[in-house]
């Protein structure tokens, strides 16, 4: 398949499935794909642009992750010791819990969202309850032990980037932009709250019971450090200049952080599967409104970021496949990218 024959079937599956977003492939730097569909406010009948920021949601998890282990790095933060000694409002839970379970969402803690019982009492989730929140968390039953299952939690990266902010006593949007957004050239990336104003900003939609898309409010529920960064297709492909380039941070901390956990495919702040016989480095997003992708090939430095604010469907999955018959000739998705369960 020609890539005038894939910017076709983009095209196509977007307009029958109503997806509006922003799919970038690249090879060893050059753009070789670029294409957007839909548009970046329906109402207004705004384009995409080079400059659209959207919800990363779940996409951020990688960058709170380097964020952390800047501070390990710097002997500041102990990965094997429990979050509680750093974050106190995080003491209550298990004794046998770490900083590094919370990186390979292994730590067994109860989740936020994921807890009925404490959802019917605590919502809404804003960053500014998330202390309080993540207190009164540590009182609900557990999974299972730290280090014996696995569970993808906001949970983990809310107490992350508590760490941060205690242990450099900076905001943790501060930090960010400090230690990791300048450092990577993220130069439109911003940690979001209730209320910020952002230029450029991407309205997110969900379908509407007659099946038409609307726009919806952003989630904002348990999502500080976990699923709070905005920003374009041009600061998500930071990560790849993260990762080739060991930026930040040490090659062995490096070498940890794209190490899976045996419990899982999870790295901290990224999983790590296989495509064919070739690594696969990658992490996904997904909540009201939005659904974001990033793939990255370190072998062939291949890179797929997909930014939609169509909150439904598996665009990312299709669109992946049909990248893939263009560039690798057909090969079997082998490890799927994973569905929504509206919570990643």
């Amino acid at each position: 398949m020609s890539g005038t024959e894939l910017f076709r079937r983009i095209s196509d599956y977007a307009n029958a499935h109503q997806i509006g977003g922003i799919l970038r492939v690249t090879a060893a730097d050059r753009i070789i794909h670029t294409q957007s569909f839909g548009l970046a406010d329906r109402e207004a009948g705004i384009p995409f642009t080079e400059d659209s920021r959207f919800s990363f949601y779940s996409l951020s998890k990688p960058f709170c992750a380097i964020g952390l282990l800047k501070l390990y790095d710097r002997g500041l933060a102990d990965l094997d010791t429990h979050p509680g000694k750093y974050v106190p409002e995080a003491a209550g839970f298990d004794a046998r819990v770490t900083v590094r379970h919370l990186l390979h969402h292994v730590s067994g803690l109860p989740d936020f969202e994921q807890t009925p019982e404490f959802c019917r009492t605590h919502l809404p989730g804003s960053t500014h309850l998330c202390r309080r929140h993540l207190s009164e968390l540590s009182a609900f039953p557990a999974p299972f032990a730290p280090g014996e299952g696995a569970m993808y939690a906001n949970v983990n990266f809310v107490i992350a980037a508590l760490i941060i902010e205690n242990v450099s006593g900076l905001s943790y949007a501060d930090y960010m932009r400090r230690e990791v957004f300048d450092p990577l050239g993220m130069e439109t990336a911003v940690v979001d709250r209730e209320g910020l104003t952002i230029p450029h900003r991407v309205k997110g939609y969900e379908l509407s019971p007659e099946g038409s898309p609307r726009a919806v409010e952003k989630s904002y529920d348990w999502m500080f450090g976990a699923g709070d960064i905005v920003g374009t297709a041009e600061d998500a492909y930071a990560l790849n200049r993260a990762v080739k380039h060991r930026m930040l941070l040490r090659e062995d901390t490096w070498a940890q952080a794209l190490s899976p956990h045996p419990n899982n495919r999870m790295g901290m702040g990224c999983t790590v599967s296989r495509w064919g016989a070739k690594t696969r480095i990658t992490h996904n997003g997904g909540h009201t409104g939005f659904r974001t992708l990033h793939i990255h090939i370190p072998e062939d430095d291949f890179d797929i970021i997909l930014l939609s604010n169509s909150g439904w469907g598996d665009a990312r999955g299709d669109m992946t496949d049909m990248i893939r018959d263009t560039y690798y000739r057909g090969e079997r998705r082998d490890t799927p990218v994973p569905m929504d369960t509206g919570y990643i």
